[in-house]
């Protein structure tokens, strides 16, 4: 028996929502989702090439924005104290 693409995206799409039916249920629980369950869902966003990568996500270009000016706050703040104590 053949299967058709149709058939087989079918299957592709059901598997994905059985995983994430799955993963949200057990957070609903507030259990932990075993380990062969995130194994294969892991396995199978890596056979779909799915990633996730946050420095891509245009949506945290802000919080890393506001970071580093954090961050350039504290070293100038710090550096200031190192010459007062000179």
């Amino acid at each position: 028996m053949a299967t058709s693409r149709k058939e087989l995206e079918e299957l592709h799409v059901l598997v994905a929502q059985s995983y994430k039916n799955r993963i949200e249920q057990d957070i609903a629980d507030n259990i932990p989702t075993d380990a062969a369950t995130l194994s294969g869902a892991v396995k199978f966003l890596k056979d779909n090439a799915i990633t996730a990568d946050p420095a891509d996500l245009d949506d945290l270009a802000e919080l890393r924005d506001q970071l580093k000016e954090q961050a350039e706050k504290r070293r100038k703040r710090n550096g200031s104290h190192l010459k007062l104590a000179e």
